[in-house]
């Protein structure tokens, strides 16, 4: 990635990173009135749906955090597999990708780095570690 396209990608991760910690707020405050008023606490469905709401959007929150950091770290928009360059278009779609398409298709993980497919039962955590499947 060129050097002179790190401020873009700073404004649209920044911009990205405020949109997702006030979406976890607003679901972490919603769960919370939730459960406050719900005498079967976690028991209660939409408490249930909030919390998954809430810890999905944490995740994505984490995900554009890391992106940020590989941003600053002069990392972003390089495959953490193979090291090979993010296509531009596909960084267009999701800045906070990790990986190629190549790698990928090759060994089952989403582009935000989520192991899937095969792997997924075999692989103790769910990020991969920067260069190992």
């Amino acid at each position: 990635m060129r050097q002179d396209d790190n401020p873009r990608w700073r404004v649209i991760l920044e911009e990205r990173w405020r949109d997702r910690l006030q979406k976890v707020t607003e679901l972490s405050l919603a769960y919370h009135g939730a459960t406050a008023q719900a005498q079967s606490g976690l028991k209660d469905e939409g408490a249930r749906r909030l919390l998954s709401q809430a810890v999905a959007a944490r995740r994505r929150l984490a995900d554009t955090e890391d992106a940020l950091g590989r941003l600053a770290a002069g990392h972003f928009g390089q495959c953490e597999q193979c090291r090979a360059p993010i296509p531009e278009t596909l960084l267009a779609a999701a800045p906070e990708v990790r990986y190629c398409a190549d790698c990928v298709a090759a060994v089952g993980l989403s582009a935000s780095g989520t192991v899937t497919g095969p792997l997924a039962s075999r692989v103790p955590t769910q990020r991969v570690a920067a260069g190992r499947p």
